[in-house]
């Protein structure tokens, strides 16, 4: 089995067990229609920001969820967010990826609630906004290894880390100012 049908495999069935695992929680008709409404949000954010470079308030949106209502429905808005924003952006191989990575989001989100509490202030919750646009750059800078590297070496995955660099830099900083912004408003809403 190749390096890319293994990834896409195991990719498969976490995305799977996450979507499962949002399904037995047996959301009632206002977390399904607020995390219906958040993903439509976080997608339109990506949207929004096209025009500049890796700036998205998308994971803020998906970690704030997931701070708030908890994994399941966390992991579900980021996941849908990445769909439905490649709808216009254009799906291809990086989509389950992203799906995967703004999921982990909502994941991080819940357990900052578990570990930190629900009173984070705002430096705190942009701090670990910041934190999981890094993850998120970490998930699709290995997506790129895997898909496109071809002999899969350590070098590789260096080059392609040290290439993106700029671009997750700027993906935490935007995190930072746009969860300094509006994150505790978000959190008092929901």
């Amino acid at each position: 089995m190749s390096w890319i049908a293994a990834s896409f495999l195991v990719l498969g069935l976490a995305l799977v067990a996450g979507f499962a695992w949002y399904e037995r929680s047996h959301p009632s008709a206002r977390v399904l229609a607020l995390v219906a409404t958040l993903a439509a949000l976080a997608a339109l954010g990506r949207i929004a920001f096209a025009p500049l470079p890796s700036v998205k308030p998308t994971t803020d949106i998906v970690l704030l969820t997931g701070y708030t209502l908890g994994g399941a429905p966390g992991f579900a808005v980021g996941a849908v967010a990445a769909l439905a924003s490649n709808l216009f952006f254009g799906q291809g191989p990086w989509t389950p990826w992203q799906m995967a990575g703004w999921g982990a989001a909502g994941l991080i989100g819940a357990a900052l609630a578990q570990l930190g509490g629900r009173e984070l202030g705002r430096f705190a919750l942009a701090a670990a906004c910041a934190a999981a646009g890094l993850v998120f750059g970490a998930i699709m800078n290995f997506s790129l290894w895997v898909t496109y590297s071809g002999d899969h070496t350590l070098a590789k995955l260096g080059a392609v880390f040290t290439t993106s660099l700029p671009f997750d830099v700027a993906h935490a900083l935007g995190n930072a100012a746009f969860c300094l912004a509006f994150g505790p408003a978000l959190v008092r809403a929901l």
